[in-house]
Order: structure tokens, then C-alpha cells, then sequence
């Protein structure tokens, strides 16, 4: 049995954290614990929740185990490394059927970009939900899902594919992002961005390389190439302002471009949201060195 699973934030649900998906942990006392004993090692647990009055999926886990906590409140082990709070409990406050699942921590994921459940998402599943035309979205949606939704293995199949194809893409997409959401974003969200666009930069470039190691462990964000002129350009993108330690990773790249690659014109561009005070002129003077640096920001809009 593999369902979707709905949660609230602890800071919602009386500071109970429940899935715990740093340990890959989830508890059941209530009347789901008849469906939470019916999975099996290797089903899928899927986890949503509503993230800035969107429906979001934040996690998945396959399924290790299943145990009833009274048995796993037994297991030392178990006890020495969980902190789900069902674990926690006292065993006489147990409710009967208290049960817990145990995700393979090699297998299972918190997702780096939350999947949006959307009504396309949903009528493609195996069973469709029900949208009330009468709600909201975000009401119709959270309604459609209040109980567990049981899934096959052609649902896991949609939702994996979509997961990835969405972690591929990023957060930074065409859609319009709430004030809240561009808070959350992250250097690798600008990252993706950046290689799924690189004309952004430049209409003449093209990605080469992401996350490129060298041998000194060392590994550039972008690596592009203008197709006009044959350069190369390494791009070292920073979520706060340009400082010294940037300007210094870039230039090692760029050599370590020129001594493995065997790149004979690389250029470099510094992606921030400014520059830091009183590096200004560090940065006027690194253009001798082909390296320049392109501002990103926020534009203003209705939805």
C-alpha cells in the first residue's frame, strides 16, 4: 500500500513534528493506523503540506518498516537514535495500534524543490480527486486530500518523474513567486535558472559543465561557452553580495580551466545581488582579467 500523506508544521500542530524527515520517521495513534500496518517494505510514503497557500510535496520515503511503537519503544537501538514523539511516549499512554514507519534512509528524500500538487497533477493520478468548484483552490485541493490517498505503482512512477523534472528545473521558473517564496530561494535555485537559461547572460551562450569538480576537489557552479567566439566562461553565483573570497574562487577556476580543460580563452562572471562595500574598485580592476559582474533582483508584480 502507498499513500499520499497530508501534515501540518509543528509550529501548527501543537509543536508536534510528525513526519520527522530528518530521521525519515513518521507515527500514526489515530484512526489511519489501519492503513499506516498495511504497508509494507518497499511501499511508498509520500508527504504534503500547504507552504504559502499552496499545496506542496516535501518528501518521500520508502518504506523500510512498520512497527508498532510499543515493540519499537523496546528495541534500544531504535530508542538511542529516533526522537519521533511517538517514540517518546510513555507506554501506558499508547492508544491501541500506535504505529510507526521507519523510511530507508538511502532511498527516501526531503525534496529540494517542493512539487506543487495542482488539479492537472491530481487528474492524472490513478484516482482522480474531486475538486469543489465552490472552494478555493487551495481549499478544494487540501479538502480532496484530507484522507490518505492510496497509490499504484504508476502514480509513483508520475510523481517521481515529476519530482525530478521539477528538481531539474528549480524554483525560479516563469511563474510568479509570492514575497514569501523569494525569501526561501537558494544560490542553487538561481543555479538552475542560470543553466536552463544561460542566454539570460548572453544570447550566444551555452552550458557546458554544472558543478564541475577539478582535482583539487574544488567545483565551479556554471561553466558556459559563447558559440560566436569559442570563449569559455565560468560563472560563480552568490545568493548575498560579490566580496573578496568570490572574486579569489573565480579566478581559481578559471585557471584550473586553462591548466585541465586546456581552454585557451576563459572569461568569468560573478552573479550576486551587489557588491560588497569598498570592493568596488577590486571589481573595476578584475575586468582587466576578463572577469565582470551581472546584478540579479526581484521585478515587481500582479497576480
Amino acid at each position: 500500500m502507498n499513500y499520499l500523506i497530508g501534515y501540518k508544521d509543528a509550529d501548527k500542530n501543537f509543536g508536534h513534528e510528525d513526519p520527522m524527515l530528518n530521521e525519515f520517521t513518521y507515527g500514526e495513534s489515530g484512526g489511519n493506523t489501519v492503513n499506516l500496518l498495511k504497508v509494507n517494505k518497499g511501499d511508498y510514503l509520500f508527504f504534503h503540506k500547504t507552504i504559502f497557500n499552496k499545496r506542496y510535496i516535501t518528501a518521500y520515503y520508502v518504506v523500510e518498516e512498520v512497527m508498532f511503537v510499543s515493540d519499537a519503544k523496546k528495541n534500544q537501538l531504535i530508542s538511542n537514535k529516533y526522537d519521533n514523539p511517538h517514540l517518546k511516549k510513555d507506554i501506558g499512554k499508547l492508544t491501541e495500534n500506535e504505529c510507526i514507519a521507519f523510511g530507508n534512509p538511502i532511498f527516501s528524500k526531503v525534496l529540494q524543490v517542493p512539487l506543487e500538487i495542482t488539479p492537472d497533477l491530481l487528474s492524472k493520478l490513478s484516482k482522480p480527486a474531486n475538486l469543489n468548484p465552490c472552494q478555493s483552490l487551495l481549499a478544494a485541493i487540501s479538502s480532496s486530500l484530507r484522507t490518505w490517498k492510496e497509490l499504484n505503482s504508476a502514480d509513483i512512477d508520475y510523481l517521481l518523474d515529476l519530482i525530478k523534472i521539477n528538481e531539474q528545473k528549480g524554483r525560479l521558473t516563469e511563474n510568479i513567486l509570492s514575497s514569501e517564496e523569494v525569501f526561501q530561494l537558494l544560490e542553487r535555485d538561481i543555479e538552475k535558472y542560470i543553466a536552463n537559461n544561460p542566454s539570460i547572460l548572453d544570447p550566444n551562450y551555452i552550458l557546458v559543465k554544472s558543478q564541475h569538480i577539478f582535482s583539487d576537489e574544488s567545483r565551479l557552479d556554471l561553466l558556459l561557452k559563447n558559440e560566436k567566439n569559442d570563449e569559455y566562461i565560468v560563472v560563480e553565483i552568490k545568493k548575498g553580495p560579490i566580496d573578496r573570497n568570490a572574486l579569489k574562487q573565480i579566478k581559481h577556476y578559471m585557471k584550473l580551466c586553462e591548466k585541465e580543460l586546456n581552454y585557451h580563452t576563459v572569461k568569468g562572471i560573478l552573479v550576486g545581488n551587489g557588491i560588497s562595500p569598498s570592493f568596488e574598485d577590486e571589481i573595476i580592476s578584475a575586468e582587466k582579467d576578463g572577469i565582470t559582474v551581472r546584478n540579479y533582483g526581484w521585478r515587481f508584480a500582479l497576480s
